[in-house]
């Protein structure tokens, strides 16, 4: 018989069944994990996307005029007058997503900043007040982004280097730090300034062309697909200067830019701006061309001004003014003044050469010849005003811009009131600014029940305004006071 061998088992102890699987669970649970804690892995796999910054170190607080390049931390602001939005489509957690190149401007030079973002959205407009923390300033390399208005560049990455950060001003910016053109000095012309018509005539030859305007309207944002097949958007503004008018062409990134101003009150200095010409003049910003809002320039004051004119003068539907007059005075007064629209001729064509008073008030006698009430509710023009540069009529107190889809409140039409006369002279349909006290006394009803009443009605108002005679108090102020027409406050019908 063979001898016995016995096995590796012999020589450990048996063990009940129950004993193996409490020790696999217990080993199981004990487990050592790899030291992080599930708050930290959300931490660092979902970064939250604006935490606060606190600099770590000391920033030297300088003008855009004194940087240098090489490592030094500092911290300088301006205002956006040039950006661009280059997507980088990237499947890594951690990659950047794309690159907002910015030129930041103030009073003493520019510098390109390369903001790259992965996770925060940054909503930047042209003339954006900002501040930069940066701890390096490069020179632009030949062929870069960095033109030569700017030739210095930072690159930031606020969402992966702590070292850096991005700060937009928008609830501090009072809009007077840092509008005045680069080499600018008092009292002596800008350079390279030159009228609109002198551009396309020539002028965009010259290095450094700058050009004055003013917005005149805002049209819609338009999406459409490029050339390369990739979604784009487009605004066109219209721009006008006392010479000539043209288009300023608004792409991706800086349509945003256009929803920040106002037809014929935003004034643009554009300097090297790209063009070409059409039908008409288009603008459209290359990477070397400024453009500053509102700039703080004796020109852009006159150009503001010379809108304002044109304004009241084209408007549809003026407002009337607030705070020019003290009708609440004239009408206590025991001493009250009547004119004659003669008298108010007379005045208005003394006061520019400053030999008239250049603002009064008083009381006027006029006949109703004309009345326009039907005829404008048939076409659809009983209320209207303006937004956006273009004239909205509807019969209506209310209805949304076809530009810029925000809601607007209607008046009635001044052209409802057709030819007013005394014994000296008469008035041109839709010439007189009339106060909201002045409608309701006139029409006898507010503006909501103008707009439902049926036609009937309407022709029995209009029949009974007609021949009638009207008292009226009214305000007349010279252009200087940004009036120039007959302000018509209160309204007595006799």
């Amino acid at each position: 018989m063979p001898p016995h061998n016995p096995s590796i088992q012999s020589y450990f102890p048996s063990t009940s069944s129950s004993r193996p699987t409490e020790a696999t669970s217990s080993s199981s649970s004990s487990r050592p994990g790899d030291g992080f804690t599930a708050a930290e892995l959300e931490r660092a796999l979902n970064p939250p996307v604006n935490p606060p910054w606190r600099p770590a170190h000391e920033y030297d607080e300088v003008e855009i005029a004194e940087l240098v390049p090489g490592p030094r931390r500092v911290t300088f602001m301006g205002r956006i007058v040039n950006l661009y939005d280059r997507a980088m489509p990237s499947k890594a957690p951690n990659a950047a997503r794309g690159c907002l190149k910015l030129i930041v401007k103030d009073n003493t030079g520019a510098i390109t900043v390369r903001l790259w973002y992965a996770r925060t959205p940054y909503h930047l407009y042209l003339g954006l007040l900002v501040s930069v923390w940066t701890p390096h300033i490069s020179n632009g390399e030949p062929g870069s982004l960095a033109p030569p208005s700017a030739p210095f560049v930072t690159s930031i990455f606020p969402e992966r280097d702590r070292g850096c950060h991005f700060m937009v001003h928008k609830n501090s910016d009072d809009g007077t730090l840092y509008n005045a053109p680069l080499r600018y000095q008092v009292r002596r012309p800008l350079g390279g300034l030159m009228t609109l018509k002198s551009f396309t005539d020539g002028g965009y030859e010259v290095e450094g062309a700058k050009i004055l305007v003013c917005v005149k309207s805002l049209g819609p944002k338009k999406k459409f697909t490029n050339k390369k097949g990739l979604p784009s958007e487009r605004v066109q503004v219209q721009i006008f200067d006392d010479t000539a008018e043209g288009t300023l062409d608004l792409w991706d990134t800086s349509t945003a830019s256009a929803a920040h101003w106002t037809a014929s009150n935003t004034v643009l200095l554009i300097s090297s701006p790209g063009w070409h010409a059409d039908r008409r003049v288009k603008i459209y910003l290359t990477s070397s061309t400024f453009i500053d809002v509102d700039p703080n320039i004796p020109d852009a004051e006159w150009l503001w001004r010379f809108a304002q004119r044109l304004t009241r003068r084209e408007h549809v539907n003026p407002p009337f003014p607030e705070g020019v007059f003290d009708f609440e005075m004239a009408m206590s007064s025991p001493m009250r003044v009547k004119y004659l629209l003669a008298d108010i001729d007379e005045f208005a064509r003394s006061a520019p050469q400053g030999h008239g008073p250049e603002k009064f008030v008083g009381y006027l006698n006029v006949l109703v010849l004309e009345t326009n009430i039907v005829s404008n509710f048939r076409r659809h023009m009983l209320m209207c005003n303006e937004c956006c540069g273009i004239p909205i009529f509807n019969n209506s107190t209310s209805t949304a811009c076809k530009q810029c889809d925000q809601p607007v409140q209607l008046r009635p039409n001044p052209k409802i009131i057709g030819t007013l006369v005394d014994e000296t002279g008469s008035t041109s349909p839709g010439n007189l600014i009339l106060s909201n006290l002045a409608w309701a006394n006139i029409l006898g009803q507010t503006n909501d029940e103008l707009v439902s009443s049926p036609v009937n009605d309407l022709l029995q108002l209009e029949e009974r305004l007609l021949y009638r005679h009207m008292t009226l108090v009214f305000g007349w102020a010279a252009e200087e006071e940004n009036v120039g027409r007959l302000c018509v406050y209160d309204v007595q019908v006799c």
